[in-house]
C-alpha cells in the first residue's frame, strides 16, 4: 500500500464494494464520514421503529427490542475529529436508545423475567448516571421488588451525584419518589399460609393489626409478577396443575424454624410438586392446602427466589451486597434453604423443557454457591451438595446445545463437589454423568474407567443407580465392540428387577428427575445400537426396539420428561433403520422433528440428522427419505 497507493486504494474500494466509502484527501485517502457507512445504529433504529409499530411496550415488540438492545450495546457511536454527524442527530439516537431500553425493561418485568429486568434497569442507569429519570426507574424497580432499604440507598447515592453536578431533583421527581414510597408500603413477597405471613423488607414493621387484617384477606400480594405472557417454551401443551403457595414459604422459614435438614425440605417440596402433577387430586387437596398457584408459575417463582434474596442478576453479580464474612447461621437460615428450593424447581423445569430458564437461574448464584462449598464451615457439605447439582444441571444444558467439552467441564466439577458433599448417591450420579460425557466425546476407555469407580461405590446407594452404572458399563464396552462384556453387564443390571419399579418418592430429586426407568431403557437401547455397528445389525436393532417399546406400557403410570421422550422417539427411528422398517423410520422422524423444534435442543436435532444420513445409505433411491432432509436440516 505504501509503495503502490493507487493500486492499494483500488483494491480497498473493491473490497468495500462502493467507491464513495474511500475518499481522496490531498496526497492520501480517508474513509467517508459515518453518514456513508452503515452501522449497528441504523439497524437498531429500524428495529425500534418496527417495535413502535407493534406497540412499544407490547409483548409483540419484545423480540425487536431485544435485538435493538444488543446492537445498541455493541459500541458507542464513533465521534472522531473528522466525524460529520450533527450533535443533534447523536442526541436523537441516544434518546431512541433510552426509550427502547426502558420499554424493554418494563416488558421483562411484565412477563416475570425479573433477572433480565433488573439487569436492564441497571444498565440504563450506568449509562445515564446523571439522568433523573434513570435514577427514578432504578429506585422504582427496587421498591416494586420490596427491597425498600436497597432502594433508599440507591436513591441517596444518586441524589448526591446529581447535587455534585448542580442538578438537584426536580419537583416532579420528588413527587414520583413520594408516590413510589406510598406504593411500597406493605408490599409482601409471598402469601399467607395458615397463620404465617412472610413480608419483604420494607413491610417488616407492619403493625400486628395490619398483619391480622392481611391474614383475613388472604389476597395475593401486589408485587407478584404476571407470568401469563411468559416467553418460555410451553412443552407439549398439556394442561398444568396447581401448586400450594406453601412451597414458596417453606424455604424462607425452614432454617429459622429449625424444621430439619435440606433433604427433608426437598422431600416436602417434591411431594407438593408431585401432587400438582396429578390434577385429579386437586379438588380434595385445595381446601386443605390453602391458596394455590399454577404449577409452572410456582416453579418459576421458586427457582428465582435466590436471585431476589441475594440481589443477583442473570450473570451472577450483585448490587452492593457484600457477602464476605457472612455469618454461618445466616447462610443456613436464609440462603441455603432458598437455594435448595430453587435447585429442586430447576430439576422440574429441566424436565419440562425450560432449558433457558434453568441456565439463567442456576448460573446467577452458582459462583457464590461454589465458593461456599470450598470454604470450611458447618454448612460446607450442604453447600457442596447444592453446588454439585447446579453443575450437573448446567451440564445438561450444555449437552442439549452440543457443547460436549463444556458439559464435561461442568460434570468434572460436579464430581469434585460431590466428593466434598459426602453423599454417595450424588457422587455416583455425577460419575455416571461424567461417563456419558466421555461417550459423547468418543472416549469409551475413559468412560469405562469413570464407571468402574462408580461401580466400587454401589454399596450404599439406591437400586436405580446400580441399573445406571451397569448399563453405563455395558455401553462403554459396546462402544469398543466387546459384546460379551456388554451383554454381561446388561444381565447384571436386569438382576435388580423390573425397571418400572426402581423409582420412588423417597429418592433425591436429581435421581427422580434424571434416573427414571425411561433413562434406563435409553441406555439399554444404546448398548444394542452400538453393538449393531459391529455385526448382527438386525438382531441388535430388534433388541433396541424391544427395550424402547416398554414406554408404551407406562402410559398413565409413569410420566416421561419431554427431553427423554424425544430421545426415545429418535432412538426408535434409529432402530427402525437397522430393522429395515422405512414406514416406522419416517413416522418417528416427523414426530421427533416437531418435538425437537419445540424443545430447541441441538442434541435432539443432531440425532435426527445422524439418523437421516444413515437412512440415505440404507434407502439411497427413496424419495421420502430425501424429502425428510428438508425437515431435519432446516430446523
Amino acid at each position: 500500500m505504501e509503495r503502490y497507493p493507487l493500486t492499494g486504494a483500488g483494491q480497498v474500494r473493491k473490497l468495500l464494494g462502493r467507491r464513495e466509502l474511500l475518499q481522496t484527501c490531498g496526497q492520501g485517502y480517508q474513509l467517508a464520514d459515518q453518514g456513508w457507512i452503515w452501522t449497528d445504529v441504523d439497524e437498531a433504529l429500524r428495529l425500534v421503529r418496527e417495535a413502535r409499530g407493534r406497540g412499544l411496550e407490547s409483548l409483540e415488540a419484545l423480540p425487536c427490542l431485544q435485538e435493538a438492545e444488543r446492537l445498541f450495546r455493541r459500541g458507542r457511536l464513533l465521534e472522531g475529529q473528522g466525524a460529520l454527524w450533527a450533535v443533534a442527530y447523536r442526541e436523537w439516537v441516544a434518546g431512541e436508545r433510552w426509550r427502547a431500553g426502558l420499554a424493554l425493561g418494563r416488558l421483562y418485568e411484565r412477563v416475570g423475567m425479573e433477572s433480565e429486568a433488573g439487569e436492564q434497569y441497571r444498565q440504563l442507569y450506568e449509562e445515564e448516571p446523571y439522568k433523573e429519570e434513570a435514577l427514578l426507574e432504578v429506585y422504582g424497580w427496587w421498591m416494586r421488588q420490596g427491597e425498600r432499604e436497597r432502594a433508599e440507598r440507591v436513591l441517596e447515592a444518586g441524589l448526591k451525584r446529581l447535587e455534585q453536578e448542580g442538578v438537584p431533583l426536580t419537583a416532579e421527581g420528588k413527587e414520583q419518589v413520594r408516590r413510589l414510597r406510598e406504593q411500597g408500603e406493605g408490599r409482601t413477597l409471598v402469601v399467607v399460609q395458615g397463620e404465617a405471613v412472610v413480608y419483604w423488607e420494607g413491610s417488616k414493621g407492619a403493625s400486628a393489626e395490619e398483619r391480622r387484617e392481611e391474614r383475613c384477606r388472604k389476597e395475593v400480594p401486589q408485587g407478584e409478577p404476571e407470568l401469563q405472557g411468559r416467553l418460555l417454551p410451553l412443552g407439549r401443551g398439556q394442561e398444568e396443575g396447581e401448586c400450594g403457595v406453601r412451597v414458596l414459604v417453606w424455604p424462607l422459614v425452614w432454617g429459622r424454624e429449625r424444621r430439619g435438614s435440606l433433604q427433608e425440605l426437598e422431600r416436602e417440596i417434591q411431594e407438593e410438586l408431585k401432587m400438582s402433577e396429578r390434577r385429579e387430586h386437586e379438588a380434595e387437596t385445595r381446601a386443605a392446602q390453602g391458596q394455590r398457584l399454577p404449577r409452572r408459575q410456582a416453579l418459576l417463582l421458586l427457582a428465582g427466589m435466590p436471585q431476589v434474596l441475594l440481589g443477583l442478576g442473570s450473570v451472577g453479580g450483585g448490587w452492593g451486597w457484600e457477602w464476605e464474612g457472612m455469618k454461618e447461621g445466616r447462610l443456613r437460615e436464609e440462603v441455603l434453604p432458598v437455594v435448595a428450593g430453587s435447585i429442586t424447581a430447576c430439576w422440574h423445569l429441566l424436565n419440562e423443557g425450560e432449558l433457558e430458564a434453568v441456565e439463567r437461574t442456576v448460573g446467577s448464584y452458582l459462583p457464590l454457591l461454589r465458593r461456599w462449598a470450598y470454604e470450611p464451615s458447618g454448612v460446607q457439605q450442604e453447600a457442596a451438595n447444592l453446588a454439585a447439582q447446579g453443575h450437573l444441571l448446567l451440564g445438561f444444558i450444555a449437552y442439549h446445545r452440543l457443547q460436549f467439552q463444556q458439559d464435561l467441564s461442568y460434570d468434572q466439577e460436579g464430581v469434585a463437589l460431590s466428593r466434598v458433599s459426602g453423599v454417595p448417591a450424588l457422587l455416583v450420579k455425577a460419575l455416571t454423568c461424567l461417563g456419558l460425557d466421555y461417550y459423547h466425546l468418543g472416549a469409551p476407555l475413559q468412560m469405562q474407567r469413570v464407571l468402574e469407580e462408580a461401580n466400587r461405590l454401589l454399596g450404599h446407594v439406591p437400586p436405580v443407580l446400580h441399573w445406571a452404572v451397569y448399563t453405563g458399563l455395558a455401553l462403554a464396552y459396546a462402544k469398543q465392540g466387546r459384546a460379551e462384556e456388554a451383554v454381561g453387564y446388561l444381565s447384571q443390571a436386569r438382576e435388580w428387577g423390573d425397571i418400572s419399579r426402581l423409582g420412588g418418592d423417597q429418592l433425591p430429586v436429581y435421581l427422580q428427575a434424571d434416573e427414571g426407568p425411561w433413562k434406563l431403557i435409553v441406555r439399554e437401547s444404546l448398548v444394542h445400537i452400538e453393538l449393531s455397528r459391529h455385526g448382527e445389525e438386525r438382531e441388535h436393532a430388534l433388541e433396541a426396539e424391544r427395550a424402547l417399546a416398554q414406554i408404551e406400557g407406562w402410559r398413565g403410570r409413569i410420566a416421561v420428561p419431554e427431553r427423554i421422550r424425544l430421545e426415545i422417539v429418535n432412538r426408535r427411528g434409529e432402530a427402525a433403520i437397522g430393522r429395515g422398517e422405512l414406514e416406522e423410520y419416517v413416522s418417528y422422524t416427523v414426530e421427533g422433528a416437531e418435538g425437537a423444534r419445540r424443545l430447541e435442543s441441538g442434541k435432539r436435532r443432531q440425532e435426527l440428522v445422524s439418523n437421516w444420513r444413515r437412512a440415505l445409505e440404507r434407502w439411497p433411491g427413496e424419495k421420502r427419505v430425501r424429502e425428510l432432509g428438508e425437515l431435519v436440516l432446516e430446523m
